[in-house]
């Protein structure tokens, strides 16, 4: 019997095999190799671009299937060809040579075109080999979905057992940072705008989600399907639109307007970003952490009913890093505090009360109460009016003024000190002031 003889019935499903080895090791190449732009650019593209910018949302159940398929492919094939070589070398006209030799072959042609050759061109060529595998590899992990959990608790097992004594590398000061920074530059004016990113950056984990996104009332709510006319008037604030769907009107997607192409506007539902949903009293580093591993761009606030009530993009907090505020927030409220004298402060309504409790070293008030004017109304049971007070820890606080438009300003001392004050002279009354010379003539 010839060699093709034996090797011919076997070859279509080797070839098959070799072929889905090839899609899975360039599939995997190129969706990790995708950047954020890649992403954002793919959803656009259709669905089955959506689909792959979807998959690397999960970047660890997209490996296991990936290397799952593979292995099993894999196995499958050198099973094939195991049973090839064995009829090679049984065979009297070839022998044992013959099939050291096949496997050989085979061994070779898996690692050059089914391995290094796919991944290359996965490197070369990301998006659109992301793009042609978007389907096939979302088929492929639906299918096997019910088995990820048990394969993550394997893994998991595995890493314990073979690396116990990891332990966590101890947090950075934002001192040491700073320090860093003015060792690595020698331009003064640099270094002092960097440590005040960082301090902004740092700062983001005491600042709650409901105390800087932007409200419901003041977001651009477009209802499915979208179309032009939904901008003809004007811009989003912000730069996004936000696509509400059902009966609650709640959020689903975003559509960031402000830097749309042309093009793109003929398809407006299909330009819609998914957005992620955070508790209200998330802080904004979280949210900020969730939208960089989500490859998002708007996060949305909801309260403890389900309902959103606001919402935040990384462009808002981009902005905050830089320039120390929010754009959309309540310009009273980002004032910085006053300090007129030790232990006495003096703020407006507006002003966060957790920025209030950080200065004065103290513990925030539970519950949704983000402003100052808002903790005087709790306390008190009512709006906080001209010459309200209250106590609050060891502090009072006092309305002192207040303006027009509803804002006032309040001033917070130290219950020790208001004792410490001399008391202040009574108004003159008529008989107390002193006569005009006319009448004691």
């Amino acid at each position: 019997m010839s060699t093709w003889q034996i090797i011919l019935p076997w070859l279509v499903p080797m070839s098959v095999l070799a072929f889905l080895s090839a899609i899975f090791s360039g599939s995997e190449a190129a969706l990790f190799s995708l950047k954020d732009r890649d992403l954002r650019n793919m959803r656009r593209r259709g669905t089955s671009g959506r689909m792959a910018a979807d998959l690397v949302l999960k970047p660890e159940r997209l490996l296991s299937t990936i290397l799952f398929w593979n292995l099993l492919i894999n196995m499958t094939f050198f099973g094939i060809a195991g049973i090839v070589a064995g009829k090679l070398e049984d065979d009297p006209s070839h022998g044992a040579k013959s099939a050291v030799v096949f496997s050989a072959g085979i061994l070779f042609f898996v690692i050059v075109f089914s391995e290094m050759l796919p991944k290359s061109i996965g490197v070369l060529f990301p998006r659109r080999i992301a793009i042609l595998s978007g389907l096939p590899i979302t088929i492929a992990v639906r299918v096997i979905s019910p088995a990820l959990p048990m394969i993550s608790v394997v893994n998991l097992g595995v890493q314990r057992l073979l690396w116990p004594s990891f332990t966590p590398e101890p947090e950075l000061d934002l001192a040491d940072i700073a320090r860093a920074i003015e060792l690595g530059t020698d331009d003064a004016a640099l270094a002092q705008q960097e440590q005040a990113a960082l301090h902004n950056l740092v700062h983001l984990a005491d600042i709650r989600f409901d105390e800087c996104m932007r409200p419901r009332s003041r977001l651009m709510l477009v209802r499915k399907p979208v179309t032009h006319d939904s901008f003809a008037k004007q811009l989003p604030p912000g730069g996004y639109a936000l696509v509400i769907e059902g009966d609650a009107d709640e959020i689903t997607g975003s559509i960031a307007v402000s830097s749309m192409r042309p093009s793109q506007f003929d398809d407006l539902d299909a330009v819609a970003v998914p957005v992620c949903y955070l508790p209200w009293s998330a802080t904004v580093s979280t949210v900020l952490d969730l939208l960089q591993r989500q490859r998002l761009s708007v996060a949305v606030a909801v309260n403890e009913f389900g309902e959103s009530i606001g919402a935040l993009s990384i462009e808002d907090i981009m902005r905050q890093v830089l320039t120390g505020r929010f754009e959309h927030g309540d310009l009273e409220a980002q004032q910085p505090i006053e300090t007129i004298a030790q232990e006495h402060f003096r703020a407006g309504g507006a002003t966060g009360v957790r920025k209030l409790a950080k200065l004065l070293a103290i513990a925030p008030p539970e519950g949704r109460t983000t402003s100052i004017a808002g903790l005087m109304q709790r306390i008190n049971e009512r709006p906080p009016r001209l010459g309200d007070s209250c106590e609050w820890s060891d502090y009072i606080l006092e309305v002192t003024s207040e303006n027009e438009d509803g804002s006032c300003s309040i001033d917070i001392r130290h219950v020790n000190r208001i004792k410490d004050e001399p008391p202040q002279p009574d108004e003159p009354t008529p008989e107390s002031m002193p006569s005009s010379p006319e009448a004691s003539t």
